[in-house]
């Protein structure tokens, strides 16, 4: 059951001339654990997850450049720009070491951060990250960036999870709502652009994964429609890889409970070394 009297806390963090959407809960002894959302998402996708993982440490979420409630896009918004965002989040909020945990777009811009800002990183937690192999559904993407009607988002979200029943009406109407914002389509064109030149991963970072500073694991969807899970294969053995049946490209949605007791005996354990 979820505590809610966890004390929680939303405001605009201003770094230079640029604004990101913080949301931050709970507190604890612990490094902070920092969620970065995927393409087209925003800190409300760890609503969840956000308050479960609060009962024992400070939780913060926000919204990519872009995204949300967050500033606009100000430059090339690739995974290298997006760890630096978050890197001077982490500073803007006082956090000099935290856990990482990134889900899709978001799991790349994590393994990002650890290749460019290891001092910053004390654990990865990479939910079907992006960076492990060049394909992706670009019938997805542009699906979801184009989708004008509850219909068309519904379809598109189908893709994205094992049972399309998770999916529903407020859900399809909330993303529509948030596609009309001004500059919300064209931000993420861009970003697929960025990211997915040519219908292909543009990153690869396998081999942030060969080294790593700090403790590493992956967990995916064994029906993942958006990034392969094939993508796992041959990643080194130290990073730990559990494979979620009937499971799609949500698991901390679709298997939101197996999701967060994962994380927290992962950070658990990550703090007891």
């Amino acid at each position: 059951m979820i505590k809610q009297d966890v004390q929680t806390e939303t405001f605009l963090l201003r770094l230079g001339g640029q604004a990101v959407h913080v949301r931050q809960m709970g507190a604890g002894a612990g490094w902070p654990l920092v969620l970065v959302h995927g393409f087209g998402g925003s800190l409300t996708n760890w609503q969840l997850t956000q308050q479960v993982l609060a009962t024992s440490r400070r939780v913060i979420a926000f919204d990519l450049p872009g995204h949300g409630k967050s500033s606009a896009l100000a430059t090339a918004p690739t995974l290298a720009h997006f760890a630096d965002v978050a890197s001077r989040v982490l500073v803007g909020l006082g956090v000099g070491k935290a856990h990482i945990l990134g889900h899709s777009l978001g799991g790349g811009i994590a393994m990002s951060m650890l290749k460019t800002y290891p001092q910053q990183v004390a654990s990865l937690s990479l939910l079907a990250p992006a960076g492990l192999g060049r394909d992706v559904n670009m019938a997805f993407i542009t699906g979801f960036i184009e989708a004008n009607t509850v219909a068309d988002m519904s379809a598109a979200m189908a893709m994205a999870v094992y049972n399309p029943k998770l999916i529903g009406r407020k859900v399809a109407e909330f993303l529509v709502e948030a596609r009309a914002l001004p500059g919300a389509r064209e931000a993420l064109r861009t970003i697929a652009q960025t990211c997915f030149p040519h219908g292909e991963q543009a990153n690869n970072l396998r081999p942030v994964l060969q080294s790593p500073s700090c403790p590493v694991h992956i967990i995916w969807g064994k029906e993942d429609r958006v990034l392969p899970v094939t993508q796992a294969q041959g990643v080194p053995a130290h990073v730990p890889c559990h494979f979620l049946q009937g499971t799609g490209h949500l698991p901390h949605i679709e298997q939101a409970d197996v999701v967060h007791t994962a994380v927290k005996e992962f950070l658990r354990v990550c703090e007891k070394t």
